[in-house]
């Protein structure tokens, strides 16, 4: 569900090429093309530009804080994406080059930074990749090669050597030591910012029933991608080129990215009404490949494919309320999906009140 019209592009046009300008230490950018695509989400305003300074074009992405409502209860473009992909650049996790950053509002109104644009097919959401699209129109084979590449730039986020390349800036102390407790207060905070503090007729029981079964897994800290899922990653036929959008990155047992996965495969197939197509994995297949590919086994994958429909529900949760929408959320698909995993009934729009 994207944010329509925040700003025009004209409005920024002289202000990014004067800004351009100093970040690449050269005396004039020329910006030939500006587009914000209408796809552009609630949790950023994405920016496609071609900038031409030395008699070259550069194709760029520009990423920026958005102007309306935040999604997540707590964000720092700069340090979770910026730093994040920076940091990734020399590793074995395949992401788009990240030029400069700017921390200062007073430029464009919120934080943003700049990246370089690859070219490549992304997954899609809305149609889904399993109704329409490049993947759909692969065969069995290709698909099959696509899925694993797909999972393994997943496995490749998880055992990145976290503090050896220098991600100690995701501890978030304030929530506490890293780990179980840290990731509950952190979603103890996240469910308030997503109610307001009230009791939700779902998301409060499913979080209780969550903290009753967290395993004690504080033994294993790794990097955790947080929106892991291929509508994040870009391809050229079956094979990956970049992994992107990393909002959610956190420290914490990498499991939950595959719970991550998992919960989103199955909102992409059983909750949009399609099915798996011949060569993609199956839950047993995507948590048996990522066994194989980390070297250990996926012991509490049960509980983080349910700590991310919990998740996932909050986000709708704050999509609808921007949306001005905050009642149609008790009836979205992905609120069914995680009732039916704790065993309560679906609610009704009256259970809000």
């Amino acid at each position: 569900m994207p944010v329509v019209g925040q700003r025009d592009p004209a409005e920024i046009q002289d202000t990014l090429e004067q800004w351009l300008a100093q970040q690449a230490g050269v005396d004039r950018v020329e910006i030939t093309e500006l587009v914000i695509p209408q796809s552009s989400g609630f949790s950023n305003e994405t920016f496609l530009l071609t900038a031409v300074w030395d008699g070259e074009p550069h194709r760029l992405v520009l990423r920026s804080q958005p102007v309306q409502s935040l999604l997540f209860p707590e964000i720092d473009l700069i340090e979770q994406q910026y730093l994040s992909m920076k940091l990734l650049w020399d590793t074995d996790v395949p992401v788009a080059k990240v030029l400069w950053a700017e921390p200062d509002t007073s430029v464009l109104g919120q934080p943003f930074f700049v990246m370089e644009r690859l070219d490549g097919l992304v997954p899609g959401d809305v149609p889904v990749y399993t109704s329409e699209g490049f993947v759909f129109d692969m065969t069995p084979e290709e698909r099959a090669r696509w899925a694993r590449n797909a999972v393994g730039g997943m496995v490749k986020v998880n055992q990145v050597d976290w503090e050896a390349a220098g991600f100690q800036h995701l501890d978030k102390r304030h929530h506490g030591p890293l780990g179980p407790e840290q990731r509950k207060s952190y979603f103890r905070n996240y469910l308030d910012f997503a109610t307001g503090g009230e009791h939700h007729p779902l998301a409060t029981p499913v979080f209780e029933k969550l903290l009753e079964i967290w395993p004690d897994d504080g033994d294993l800290i790794e990097l955790c991608w947080g929106d892991a899922r291929p509508g994040n990653q870009m391809f050229d036929g079956p094979e990956l080129l970049a992994i992107f959008d990393w909002e959610m990155v956190s420290l914490g047992n990498a499991e939950s990215d595959l719970g991550w996965w998992l919960f989103l495969q199955e909102f992409s197939t059983v909750g949009m009404g399609a099915t798996l197509l011949p060569g993609m994995l199956d839950e047993a297949a995507t948590i048996a490949l990522w066994e194989e590919l980390m070297g250990r086994q996926a012991v509490n994958v049960d509980f983080y494919k349910k700590l991310a429909g919990f998740q996932f529900s909050l986000v709708m949760m704050r999509i609808m309320q921007v949306a001005g929408a905050a009642e149609l959320a008790l009836q979205s698909p992905v609120l069914v999906m995680t009732a039916e995993m704790f065993g309560l009934p679906p609610l009704s729009p009256a259970a809000s009140g």
